[in-house]
């Protein structure tokens, strides 16, 4: 494109018809939209070009659930994820400080601690977007004895039975079509009974594109290395017993009549006793006949080869040290695009506590970036069904408060409290960090207490050795003292 037609791009004129091509030349209103998704879907199928066929349609969610199933680290990682978001604590902050702002907070709290499913579930089903790509629940309301309407459930849909999505020209999610795998019906779920989040960082798909996408490929490669390692332990000769024996002698000692046949099995059977049981064990043990092979000629010299023996079998390590090596690389691969590489530290005798210190910190970015999206979907589809269900006014609404996961250090924080106080600042003695503090090290919170004066509290700090003292220990000026 020529400098000068750039240029009129910028300046909002209109294009040469040879520029502008088959586009239509209509003025658009800033009030609507101009541009369509970037996700093709025909007829509610989304349209990708996927050419692996295990990841293609919904059978790419039965490739998903197989390898969360037999791939370790995945399992591991996933479940630490989803543990530590359903961790965090929910309260509800009412929209201002009157009584019956304060009072619907208390009742959407009370909804949320009465229905089927605990709400720490609810959440952690949510939270399985990220892995998946997109993750939808449908609620169900209830007629609460009190005469509201609440929540009786928030029930999961997976993900493999959602066949169709209803979207509208702006790609837009109306609803999703769910085929019923019990009698392999279609089932119209509308978004607005719906808690539907979808991963839309890399595409503005319905279905996102989850974390599970990123590490398929080398969980395969993973259980394909698993397997080639058991076929080669199971496979390696190395150690194994091999016993030799002048069995072709005692043969033709049977048969010119100098042994009997029984003779002849009794001199084998220590030796087939012991290959059959050569487990290590206290009373393992073989004592063997010393006699050498002697050469047929003249001389008879004998050999160095005995004619009863017992070895191990010898042979080359082969390549399961490099198997094993590219098992420890894939499993930290998969680690670290979950986020949980800590996890693997102080194998191999590497890792350091500080790594371990940082991973953690990161990983605690991660679950309260997807605890802050996970307010936002249920702000949305949580409160604002149910302020319609019940007809309360939309500027009571109240919102969402999550505590924080990310790591804190527990040292840092009280020696930054400290600095803070010879600086000047000093905590009030219902500080609300006091409380916070209590929480990290799993205490329960400190009772209210009444303030202290802040002239004794100064004197006190200045000589905590000489407390003030007490009103009976002050002698009494105006008594004389008493003879004897």
């Amino acid at each position: 494109m020529s400098r000068k037609k750039n240029r009129r791009i910028q300046k909002g004129q209109p294009l040469d018809p040879g520029v502008r091509g088959d586009a239509s030349a209509t003025a658009s209103s800033p009030f609507a939209s101009v541009g369509a998704p970037g996700t093709a879907v025909y007829g509610g199928y989304v349209v990708n070009k996927e050419k692996d066929q295990d990841l293609s349609g919904t059978e790419r969610y039965t490739t998903y659930s197989n390898m969360l199933s037999n791939v370790s680290i995945v399992g591991a990682g996933v479940r630490y994820f989803a543990n530590l978001v359903a961790k965090a604590e929910w309260s509800v902050e009412p929209a201002d400080e009157s009584p019956a702002a304060e009072e619907l907070a208390e009742m959407v709290e009370d909804i949320m601690g009465d229905m089927t499913t605990p709400w720490h579930r609810v959440v952690r089903r949510a939270a399985m977007y990220c892995m998946w790509g997109f993750s939808v629940q449908e609620w169900t309301a209830k007629r609460r004895e009190d005469g509201k309407v609440g929540f009786m459930d928030i029930e999961p849909r997976a993900q493999v039975t959602i066949e169709r999505w209803d979207m509208d020209v702006s790609g837009t999610v109306l609803g999703m079509v769910q085929r019923n795998p019990q009698n392999q019906q279609e089932i119209y779920l509308p978004r607005t009974k719906c808690i539907y989040i979808v991963d839309d960082t890399l595409n503005d798909s319905p279905e996102g594109l989850g974390l599970f996408r990123h590490v398929i490929k080398a969980a395969k490669k993973l259980q394909r290395y698993e397997l080639l390692e058991a076929w080669g332990f199971e496979t390696d000769l190395r150690g194994v017993p091999i016993a030799r024996g002048p069995f072709t002698q005692l043969e033709q000692m049977v048969t010119a009549g100098q042994l009997t046949l029984s003779q002849a099995n009794a001199l084998k059977q220590p030796m087939i006793d012991f290959i059959e049981s050569h487990n290590k064990n206290p009373e393992l043990g073989m004592l063997l006949d010393s006699m050498t092979y002697q050469t047929t000629d003249e001389r008879s010299a004998p050999s160095a080869v005995r004619q009863w023996d017992v070895e191990l079998l010898q042979g080359s390590p082969g390549t399961a040290k490099e198997v094993a090596a590219a098992i420890e690389r894939l499993n930290r691969e998969i680690a670290r695009v979950l986020g949980v590489e800590q996890l693997l530290l102080g194998g191999e005798s590497g890792g350091s506590y500080a790594l371990s210190k940082d991973k953690s910190a990161q990983f605690g970015l991660i679950v309260d970036s997807c605890l802050k999206e996970l307010k936002e979907t249920f702000q949305k589809d949580f409160l604002e069904p149910l302020w319609l269900l019940n007809g309360w006014d939309p500027e009571l609404m109240p919102s969402f408060s999550i505590e924080k996961i990310q790591y804190r250090d527990i040292e840092q924080v009280t020696a930054a409290l400290e600095q803070l106080a010879r600086a000047g600042a000093p905590m009030a003695i219902n500080d609300p960090a006091i409380n916070e503090i209590r929480n990290i090290l799993g205490l329960s919170d400190a009772e209210e207490q009444d303030e202290v004066d802040p002239a004794l509290a100064e004197a006190m700090l200045k000589d905590p050795r000489n407390p003030e003292p007490e009103d009976d220990d002050i002698p009494d000026e105006e008594e004389e003292p008493t003879d004897g």
